[in-house]
């Protein structure tokens, strides 16, 4: 009579060696098949806007960066703490100064490398820096946006005081000087040519997002000081009723042109400037009329510096910001503030910097006007040292991340993503073919706002939290697709 306890453990052990060498084929487990019970119906998702939350990085006297900070290991560290620190923020875009003073945070055959870096006019880092701060933003889902000043060379204390020595790959020709400031002669065609050629170096070497420009346009001179430019207006003037409103033509010939190369070499390339709060300034001091660059589509956003609060003697962040946001045509507006007045000094709380709670007045302003589409600080020390808490106001205006928006530089939106399905807490779906990144989004219920969980480059992503979740594909502009099918994660 055959031994059932065996027969028994035999069938155990056949078992046990099957299951052991099906798991020897593959080299493991085999995934279950996703429950059918996962996938959701009946729910219509909101996609939040697209917005552009960012920083500006000064460089010029080292302000934010490097600090004085003259070796490669003491600088990498920094910039990676501030980009670890803006993505803790859900800051999505830095505007870093490459370029304060007619001179280059890279290797550039027209102006040496910039002596903030090493402190030494011309000297060699020994390493590439714009790659390294472009791939670090990068890796963070964080935009670079190279920050250039148009005309400034170099500065002075005083008109008796001696400026730098001029770098023989700049023109003399070129060079005007005033009494504390020296500049490329915004009236001479070759200067317009020679900025576009450097723009044109800079982004078909670098993986740049976007070139921005300050508001240093033709110098503010010191009362009593002239700009001296008669014998270029009578050369090239003739048919402008005032000096005026030559240079303002000869600002515009330079946007224009900057717009012109960019459209050229890379136009997936953003464009944008921030011009000075007050309008009077720009158009009879700087002479860069900003509504005749936003109507003639010259840049793909505004971002005026409305450096005021709504709490001074006089409110003039209110009226500038309805200014702007009425003045500029179709072309969309982000908001520059001033978060280094927020440092609790007697000047600045006299003109209303007076708590943070100033900073979430302005932004709840700003986010009433439907076309402000982002926001940029200035600057990132004022951001680290946090002095009056308003880190914590930016917070919690950005609890989610952001996708930067469009600016218009992409007509083709591509392919939803397909067949989203959810194992545990892995998401998976089909790749489309034309995307650059995928933005996983977890559901926030019907006819409501999803929120917006993270990116993958690949077509699978690890959720952190329970709830229904959906997939969208986004090119390298940000063009969004339609959203997947939405499915659970438990």
């Amino acid at each position: 009579m055959i031994n059932i306890m065996k027969l028994s453990k035999i069938a155990s052990i056949f078992l046990v060696i099957a299951v052991a060498a099906a798991c020897d084929k593959s080299g493991t487990t085999p995934e279950p098949t996703p429950d059918k019970d996962t996938v959701v119906t009946g729910i219509e998702p909101i996609l939040p806007s697209h917005e552009l939350r960012g920083a500006w990085v000064a460089t010029v006297s080292g302000i934010d960066w490097p600090q004085a900070k003259y070796d490669e290991t003491s600088q990498k560290a920094l910039y990676v703490k501030y980009l670890d620190t803006f993505q803790s923020m859900n800051i999505n875009a830095v505007f870093f100064q490459v370029r304060p003073n007619a001179d280059a945070y890279y290797d550039s055959s027209y102006e040496p490398w910039s002596k903030y870096i090493t402190g030494t006019a011309g000297k060699n880092p020994g390493y590439d820096v714009l790659k390294f701060l472009i791939d670090e933003a990068h890796k963070r889902n964080i935009q670079f946006h190279a920050w250039i000043n148009p005309y400034r060379i170099a500065s002075r204390s005083s008109a008796t005081a001696a400026f730098p020595d001029l770098d023989s790959r700049i023109p003399v020709s070129m060079v005007k000087d005033y009494q504390k400031i020296r500049v490329y002669n915004p009236a001479l065609p070759e200067v317009r040519q020679r900025l576009s050629d450097i723009v044109a170096d800079l982004i078909e070497r670098y993986d740049v997002d976007g070139i921005h420009m300050d508001d240093y346009f033709y110098p503010s001179l010191q009362s009593g000081e002239s700009m001296g430019d008669d014998a270029e207006f009578a050369k090239y003037g003739a048919s402008f009723a005032s000096v005026k409103d030559f240079r303002r033509n000869n600002v515009f010939l330079m946007v224009q042109s900057i717009r012109n190369t960019i459209a050229a070499k890379r136009p997936g390339v953003i464009f944008t400037i921030s011009p000075q709060g007050n309008y009077d300034n720009n158009y009879n001091t700087q002479y860069i009329d900003v509504p005749a660059c936003c109507k003639d589509k010259l840049m793909d956003a505004v971002i005026p510096q409305l450096y005021w609060s709504t709490l001074g003697s006089t409110d003039y962040f209110t009226p500038r910001l309805t200014w702007w946001s009425s003045n500029i045509y179709s072309t969309p507006l982000m908001v520059g503030y001033a978060a280094y007045r927020f440092d609790g000094s007697t000047s600045n709380l006299n003109s209303g910097f007076t708590s943070s709670s100033e900073l979430n007045t302005e932004m709840n302003l700003a986010a009433a006007k439907s076309n402000v589409v982002g926001a940029v600080f200035y600057n990132t020390s004022a951001l680290i040292a946090d002095k009056m808490g308003i880190v914590s106001v930016i917070r919690n205006h950005y609890k989610n991340p952001a996708i930067p928006p469009v600016f218009g530089k992409s007509s083709i939106v591509p392919s939803k993503p397909t067949d989203l399905k959810s194992n545990s807490f892995n998401l998976s779906w089909t790749a489309v073919v034309n995307a650059e990144r995928y933005a996983i989004y977890r559901s926030n219920g019907d006819k409501k706002v999803a929120s917006l969980a993270g990116f993958s480059t690949t077509p699978s992503y690890n959720v952190s939290s329970k709830g229904t979740y959906f997939v969208t594909a986004l090119d390298a502009a940000n063009a969004e697709s339609p959203y997947s099918n939405l499915v659970i994660c438990q």
